[in-house]
């Protein structure tokens, strides 16, 4: 076999392989989101920066600040939004905007914007 196929075989196969484990991660982070807002409690929070990255299907980054209601230190948080993208999907608040958030009692940095949180799995 030529080494052009052969490069070209295994450049396919590469490929594949980074499909099925982004696609599986992005699977594994979602579930963990919606497990968040199950079993999480409330909180209220303000946007602090919206981050669109600039590669095609990049998942777009809401950062935000909370503070728990066991009381300390107010804690920052970074939202990836890992809604399939599309006219049924709600748009991203804006900076300055409040949202609510769920977040783990035990790891208040383990937080999520409640309504950016897909109710399905991809």
């Amino acid at each position: 076999m030529s080494p052009e196929i052969l490069s070209a075989v295994f450049f396919v196969i590469g490929m594949i392989v980074a499909m099925n484990t982004s696609r599986a991660l992005t699977a594994k982070q979602s579930f963990e989101q919606q497990q968040i807002l199950k079993t999480g409690l409330q909180a209220q929070g303000t946007v602090t920066q919206v981050w669109q990255p600039p590669l095609a299907g990049s998942f777009p980054r809401i950062y935000f600040r909370f503070e728990p209601r066991e009381g300390g230190a107010p804690v920052e948080c970074c939202h990836i939004d890992r809604r399939p993208q599309g006219p049924a999907t709600a748009s991203l608040p804006a900076v300055g905007s409040s949202v609510s958030v769920r977040y783990l009692p035990d790891n208040p940095r383990s937080a999520v914007i409640a309504r950016l949180v897909s109710r399905f799995l991809q």
